[in-house]
């Protein structure tokens, strides 16, 4: 009986030191188990950081994109928006008693085509030629960066795409400028030359007027300018002004490059000179079309 029992003893322990190899093998099992379930879960808050990281990214991308024009207008709401632009009503330049007295009306703009269309008359009277034109300015200050306009330049044609060459007395033009040319830049059409002039002017004490010595200008010979829309693009940097039409390169200019924020301005007057503009057209209409103008500051990807 004792041997019988002390055999059985044996087993008991033997199986005993079994179950207790078991349950350690059980148990470095569990921690495996525990790891990969924490890993499990890891990869889970991981993913989700990756989203939130990706959600972040869009939208920075999305601000970016958006901040990358910083002004924009395509004239489609059928009037002029104020928020926007301010109305010119003052005398325009060339003006000359006994001459030529131009002025800009709010009554030259006009906005059911879908675009901005303004138009230039002019009448004789006792006192000399009398010009209608209109001209609208920026509210907004703009600097160094690119400006972009989609002009029909001034013609005798009253539609968009409607058949119609250039005519003297008559200058059509977009442009930045503040006081008294302390920063000027001119895309400037003359309907006697049928031209676009690029000005760019600096005039370092606007206490004065600008004087010829305080720019740089390039004739641009190009006769379908009055006849169908052009893509103007006005690249400003601190050191140089660079204007291309439908992406060719017709300016570059390194003087008199201006160095402070300037309006934007889109205008179309009346002339009556042997040279700038050209000789008055008496009752012949004339109409600049604009069908878009934005501004993207320099260094926007």
């Amino acid at each position: 009986m004792k041997e019988g029992l002390a055999i059985n003893n044996t087993e008991i322990k033997e199986l005993a030191d079994h179950k207790f190899a078991l349950d350690q093998h059980a148990a470095r099992k569990g921690q495996a188990v525990s790891k990969i379930r924490a890993w499990r879960i890891w990869p889970s808050w991981f993913e989700l950081i990756l989203i939130f990281l990706l959600y972040w990214s869009c939208l920075m991308l999305r601000a970016d994109t958006q901040a990358r024009v910083a002004f924009k207008d395509e004239f489609k709401g059928g009037k002029l928006d104020t928020t926007k632009w301010i109305l010119a009503t003052y005398k325009s330049p060339d003006s000359s008693p006994g001459v030529n007295r131009g002025l800009y009306v709010s009554s030259a703009l006009d906005f059911t085509q879908g675009m901005l269309r303004i138009t230039v008359q002019q009448h004789a009277t006792a006192s000399g030629i009398e010009s209608l034109g209109g001209a609208i300015i920026s509210k907004e200050l703009f600097g160094f960066g690119t400006y972009d306009f989609e002009m029909r330049m001034s013609s005798l044609s009253p539609t968009p795409q409607g058949d119609g060459t250039a005519s003297s007395g008559a200058v059509s033009s977009g442009f930045i400028y503040y006081n008294k040319s302390e920063s000027e830049i001119d895309l400037e059409f003359l309907g006697n030359e049928n031209a676009l002039w690029v000005s760019s002017w600096f005039n370092l004490d606007p206490n004065f007027d600008p004087t010829p010595l305080q720019k740089t200008s390039d004739k641009v010979d190009e006769p379908a300018l009055a006849t169908r829309f052009r893509h103007y693009s006005l690249v400003w940097s601190p050191k140089t002004v660079d204007v291309y039409i439908d992406s060719t390169r017709v300016a570059h200019q390194t003087e008199h490059v201006p160095q402070n924020p300037a309006h934007i301005i889109l205008q179309h007057r009346g002339t009556n000179s042997d040279k700038w503009g050209g000789v008055a057209a008496v009752d012949v209409e004339r109409y600049f079309f604009v069908r878009s103008v934005k501004f993207t500051p320099r260094g926007a990807k």
